[in-house]
């Protein structure tokens, strides 16, 4: 008996809706039927491989003939982006850090509220394999007590200019994902949380190359995390657990074979989405709490 393929339609085709496009066409369930592309030089591109494009989002639900939504456009689009396609009733995947702040997130939150959509946040750590391995010893009680989690996120090269000028920072660009996943291997709450940052060295960039911040967690465990735009070796992701019965150290994403693990994650998660009902989901109500430490922070840095 053949599978039954969701059909996705893409909001965005970026950098990150293409990298989504690579990872979700090794999927035997899902695919990506339809796309929304503004940029005419990119549909066209688009076109010829076959997809279905539009220029609009609202176009695409008119159109009709998909089963959900992947939302890949820039941060700041995303509360638009959400707006225009809940009316469809359909369920939505929607990039980190689901808008720029805490009151864009609650409005996205209140959007999706008001209609039949689904909502899950593309939190893609959450479905990597030796991630989920590790939360389970977690909540096992492998580490007893837990006493820090550190967590790093190190791009080799920064992304280009226009994008970083509209990302919101290093801390809701990249610093989202240590927030996230802080709180969801120790299944705590950031309870405070100081940072510190190292503001570009390109005058026409507003963003910072290097970050640090430090969480009090609700179980008074600390959380930590370096972030950077330069890294020797290909993009580096990382996690340490040390807690007073074991110690483990990973290397979620080093050297060459970061982006299988990178493009695993993304098509689990999007087959997960298309299923619904997965406890490892991210909610908007985890993206709210990941950017109200990262703005806290921000803000104290004023």
């Amino acid at each position: 008996m053949s599978r039954v393929t969701f059909r996705l339609g893409l909001v965005g085709a970026g950098r990150m809706g293409q990298t989504h496009l690579a990872a979700i066409s090794t999927s035997a369930t899902v695919t990506v039927t339809a796309i929304v592309e503004p940029r005419a030089e990119v549909a066209a591109s688009l076109s010829s491989q076959g997809f279905i494009t539009h220029d609009s989002a609202e176009a695409l639900v008119a159109a009709g003939d998909v089963d959900g939504f992947l939302v890949a456009t820039p941060s700041a689009l995303h509360v638009e982006a959400v707006r225009q396609l809940s009316p469809a009733g359909l369920p939505i995947l929607c990039e980190k850090p689901a808008g720029l702040s805490v009151a864009e997130a609650s409005e996205i939150q209140q959007i999706v509220g008001d209609s039949r959509s689904r909502l899950q946040i593309g939190y893609w750590r959450r479905y990597v394999p030796a991630l989920q391995n590790l939360k389970a010893r977690i909540d096992a009680g492998t580490f007893g007590r837990l006493l820090v989690l550190h967590a790093s996120q190190w791009d080799h090269r920064p992304p280009a200019p226009e994008f970083r000028n509209t990302s919101g920072g290093i801390l809701v660009d990249m610093g989202v994902h240590e927030v996230d996943m802080i709180r969801w291997l120790s299944g705590n709450e950031v309870m405070s949380i100081n940072s510190n940052e190292l503001m570009s060295h390109e005058s026409e960039v507003v963003d910072q190359d290097a970050g640090v911040f430090t969480m009090r967690l609700s179980s008074e465990t600390l959380g930590l995390a370096t972030l950077g735009r330069f890294y020797p070796d290909k993009d580096f992701v990382g996690v340490e657990v040390m807690g007073e019965l074991h110690h483990e150290q990973i290397d979620i994403i080093s050297g060459d074979g970061g982006d299988d693990v990178l493009m695993l994650a993304l098509r689990t998660q999007a087959e997960a989405f298309a299923l619904g009902a997965d406890p490892n989901a991210a909610t908007i109500d985890d993206a709210i709490a990941a950017l109200r430490a990262v703005n806290t922070a921000t803000e104290m840095r004023r």
